[in-house]
């Protein structure tokens, strides 16, 4: 029962959204016409209107006034086939442009509630029916343009309830990276998330920049979770033409296509989940060779002046490329791990380095991960990849335990492409002043919740831009001082949180001499004492 609710749930808040969005618009557009809904439907030319503003504003359009929701659940709640009905009508009464990611992604929905869902099986027991249809009926009545307690908030919630359950980042995290994101690049166009989770840090970015940016790129493979991610995206206002979804696991490929992104952003799991994984020699291959193409690209622009879109229309040129990139031999002479760099061949570990291969030259990559990468002796030979042989990486910040996911302690790393400076900003959150809220009602714990508030976020993004030295807040570290360390980034290494005075060990240790000396001396009191009272047995 909870799979079937599960998916008729996010179904409910889809129809509703499109539903009312649809009808809010075509009223507004008759206005000043003095005719109804019904007859402007009925009216050819304005029908054909409707459709046309609907595609190119809304990217779907519902064919007739008798197919939105509150039509529907007016003239067949009482209908003892109602559930099943109400699926029907909106799959059969929803159109796209052929070929759109609209078209693409509500139809990924039906198909995972017509797989995954025996909508007929509720009807059969009249408890979960009336129960059911209560929570359908509660959702059609929700106002989509609240701005109190929104139609988004209110998905949100559900999603994080049962039956749903759908994969969340935390809050706080983020808006964190989100921020990091924005102060390092203002105008993202092309942003990629090969963990995509409920899709709230393209959500986060798109709030900070204040506009929906370019493409956004995600991988997710999880139905429930990517079914979500859609609606959500869509009550947020993106255009799903520009959103481009797998289902996938990034485990198992990093690469979307052969794509190159200005930024990627994501709340990665631990190393250690990647053990069972490796990246496999056919992407490495594609990958070095989508680099390459993508200098051979850039070199022809600069220097010829060839135009970017002759790269893609150009057949001959597009085949003359392809035949250099052949010749090329990508598992030889352009091998980009060698001598001490082999063991990261075929490894786990080529799922971080492809990642930021993925950026253009002047990518950010902003993610959240285990501490265990920090000083994990397994990972040294990656550490010192990423920051001697490659200078990716640009800061380190450590979250306390009490903010992490599963209540852990995480970090968030910065890398980029082309770094100019050869240091590494490190920021320790330990002895910031953290507020503490308590949980929500539906959650099963009585401990309050910490979180970062803006002054904590405004207190890092201002350390971050200005690289700033602060005592037991931050620190600025050179590459020959972390090599002189074995490539350890633990961030409590090079920022220092201790407070309270210093004792030298020489100290201690004449302390404790002239203590021992002095309970000697007591000692032979004792027994001189105890011997003139004839205390002894």
């Amino acid at each position: 029962m909870s799979k079937d609710l599960s998916y008729l749930l996010v179904f409910t808040f889809l129809y509703k959204y499109c539903s009312d969005s649809l009808k809010d618009y075509f009223l507004s557009a008759i206005e000043d016409k003095e005719i109804t809904l019904d007859e402007a439907f009925r009216n050819g030319r304005i029908e054909m209107e409707f459709e046309n503003d609907a595609f190119h504003m809304f990217g779907y359009y519902i064919k007739k006034p008798t197919a939105f929701i509150d039509e529907v659940i007016n003239t067949t709640y009482q209908d003892r086939w109602f559930i099943p009905g109400l699926y029907t009508t909106f799959r059969d009464n929803v159109s796209f442009v052929k070929g759109s990611n609209y078209e693409k992604y509500f139809n990924f929905i039906f198909k995972c509630i017509e797989s995954q869902c025996k909508l007929e099986r509720i009807e059969y027991d009249p408890k979960i029916n009336f129960i059911v249809k209560d929570i359908i009926y509660s959702i059609s009545k929700l106002d989509i343009y609240e701005q109190e307690f929104t139609f988004k908030d209110v998905f949100d919630e559900i999603c994080g309830l049962r039956p749903i359950l759908a994969d969340q980042d935390p809050e706080y995290m983020n808006t964190l990276l989100a921020e990091i994101v924005f102060a390092t690049k203002s105008t993202p166009m092309d942003v990629y998330n090969p963990f995509l989770n409920d899709a709230s840090s393209f959500i986060e970015l798109s709030s900070k920049s204040g506009v929906v940016y370019g493409n956004s790129f995600a991988k997710s493979h999880d139905t429930i979770t990517l079914c979500c991610s859609i609606v959500k995206l869509l009550i947020s206002y993106f255009d799903l033409d520009n959103v481009f979804l797998e289902f996938e696991d990034a485990l198992d490929s990093t690469d979307f296509y052969g794509s190159s992104f200005d930024v990627i952003i994501s709340n990665l799991p631990s190393i250690g989940g990647w053990s069972s994984k490796s990246i496999n020699t056919a992407q490495e291959y594609e990958i070095l060779k989508r680099n390459r193409r993508r200098k051979l690209q850039n070199m022809l622009s600069e220097q010829f002046n060839v135009n970017e879109e002759s790269f893609a229309e150009d057949n001959k040129l597009n085949s003359a490329l392809e035949s250099i990139l052949d010749e090329m031999d990508f598992n030889n002479a352009n091998n980009k791990f060698n001598e001490e760099y082999s063991s990261l061949r075929d490894s786990e570990y080529l799922f971080l380095i492809n990642l930021i291969d993925s950026l253009k030259d002047d990518g950010v990559m902003v993610v959240s991960i285990a501490q265990s990468f920090l000083f994990k002796n397994s990972l040294e030979i990656l550490r010192k990849y990423l920051t001697y042989e490659k200078n990716y990486l640009d800061c380190v910040i450590s979250i306390p335990g009490e903010l992490g996911r599963y209540m852990r302690p995480q970090i968030i790393c910065v890398f980029k492409k082309n770094r100019v400076s050869s240091d590494v900003l490190f920021i320790d959150l330990a002895k910031e002043d953290i507020i503490k809220k308590s949980p929500l009602p539906h959650r099963r714990t009585t401990r309050k919740i910490s979180q970062l508030n803006d002054k904590n976020i405004k207190h890092i993004i201002d350390t971050y831009t200005k690289r700033q030295i602060i005592d037991k807040y931050s620190n600025i570290v050179s590459i020959s001082e972390i090599e002189s360390n074995e490539f350890n980034l633990s961030v409590s290494r090079y920022v220092d949180t201790f407070e309270g005075e210093f004792i030298q060990l020489s100290e201690l240790a004449d302390e404790k001499k002239e203590i021992t000396s002095k309970i000697k001396k007591l000692n032979k009191k004792i027994d001189i004492m105890m011997d003139e009272l004839d205390l002894r047995f």
